[in-house]
């Protein structure tokens, strides 16, 4: 294991303390000699930068409503047509297809997923704020009701974070919610991946509207998701959970949450798990797979060399793969190949180790998205476990990624 520093930022009024905390990170093959994880789970800690900027809004959208039909050859008049259904609940306009992906061209099928690794994949397309550009932006409905509901995802959110309970007691705060659920969903924690959905990491409060309002959402604590730290499989270590810093905390997410502190919940009205389907990558060309839950399409080999974010977007508008137009990822979208539950005898890199095999279990990967604070700067993820990262200014002893290794998404 590598011992390393995370900056964090501890706001008290309007003054912007910062300290550097040592917190023992789990990079090895093994994580029998792990010890805590990344990131600090302080009281009040933020990320990145120390203004809270709460603008933001959502991007909602419809059906529309069906045109009338046309007029029968016979002068009658047609019937009329139906009211569109709404745009995103339905998910991917398409799944890709194509064989089971494999490690190398030619070579065999890689090995499906299962188990644990049924809740760590999104299913849905992964949302991406607004002001990004990217494709997904998030589409939202406040429903009036004490509910959002998230057109791309299907998730119906709480609106309101007001209750917070430690690791074991936060599902029966959820589960106890009389929020109206859509059929088939209960009130629940949500993953670390579905917590992720909500996260504009560009900006300090980390959500859009309709999540913004007075005191919305609340700082001073993280937010809770259902993802234990993979480590914590093993009764002798460190019982940590994923968490994510919201209310000025820019979105950073920790798997240091020790599981007995209290933090905030917002829970989420979500179906019943499924088993993750076979395949869950499909080779779309050589050296490209396509998820076929996200529908995005990823190159599958990584420049494992340090760039710049600039240098990192001029690399894959240059790529060139098959002939198709590359570009940057999310950190959203970088989240969306985590394996939250990989194989205990070897956690990292925590993503699909056949499919993508060059991935570094260290290294930080550059994403397109930009914290927005005082000082801009960008986020990054390792595969190590998934940790996303950003400082300002960059430290390289304290792993901010001023560069990183780099893959590309179209």
């Amino acid at each position: 294991m590598v011992q390393r520093s995370r900056l964090a930022l501890v706001l008290v009024g309007p003054v912007v303390v910062t300290f550097v905390s040592a917190c023992a990170s789990n990079p090895a093959s093994s994580p029998d000699s792990g010890s805590a994880g990344h990131g600090s789970s302080a009281t009040g800690a933020a990320s990145g930068g120390g203004v809270t900027d709460t603008d933001g809004s959502g991007n909602l959208a419809a059906g529309d409503d069906g045109s009338g039909g046309a007029t029968g050859t016979d002068g009658s008049p047609g019937t009329t047509g139906t009211t569109g259904t709404d745009g995103g609940d339905a998910g991917k306009a398409s799944t890709p297809s194509g064989p089971p992906a494999s490690e190398t061209a030619g070579g065999a099928a890689c090995p499906s997923l299962a188990g644990l690794a049924d809740k760590a994949y999104p299913r849905w397309p992964m949302p991406n704020p607004p002001v990004a550009n990217l494709p997904n932006p998030f589409n939202y409905t406040d429903n009036g009701n004490g509910t959002v509901t998230d057109h791309l995802t299907g998730l119906v959110w709480q609106k309101v974070v007001s209750g917070s309970a430690t690791f074991a007691s936060a599902p029966a705060y959820c589960s106890g919610l009389t929020l109206p659920a859509p059929t088939g969903s209960t009130w629940q924690v949500p993953t670390r991946i579905q917590l992720l959905s909500i996260v504009d990491y560009t900006t300090g409060a980390a959500v859009d509207a309709p999540f913004l309002a007075n005191g919305q959402p609340p700082g001073g604590k993280y937010t809770w998701t259902s993802t234990p730290w993979v480590v914590s499989q093993n009764s002798a270590k460190p019982q940590l959970a994923w968490m994510v810093n919201f209310g000025g905390g820019g979105g950073l997410t920790s798997n240091a949450a020790t599981q007995t502190s209290t933090e905030w919940i917002r829970c989420v009205a979500a179906p019943a798990v499924t088993p993750l389907p076979y395949p869950h990558y499909v080779q779309v060309g050589a050296g490209e797979v396509a998820d076929v839950e996200t529908g995005l399409v990823w190159a599958q080999a990584s420049n494992n060399t340090y760039l710049s974010q600039t240098a990192a977007v001029a690399y894959c508008a240059g790529l060139g793969l098959n002939g198709h137009a590359w570009r940057l990822p999310s950190v959203n979208e970088l989240a969306s190949l985590v394996d939250d539950n990989p194989n205990y005898d070897k956690v990292s890199p925590a993503i699909d180790q056949c499919v993508f095999s060059d991935t570094s279990p260290t290294a930080y990967y550059m994403s397109s998205s930009i914290w927005g604070g005082t000082k801009p700067t960008p986020w990054a993820l390792s595969y190590e476990d998934g940790y996303d990262f950003n400082t300002s200014p960059p430290l390289v002893d304290a792993g901010g990624p001023s560069e990183g290794y780099v893959k590309c998404v179209r």
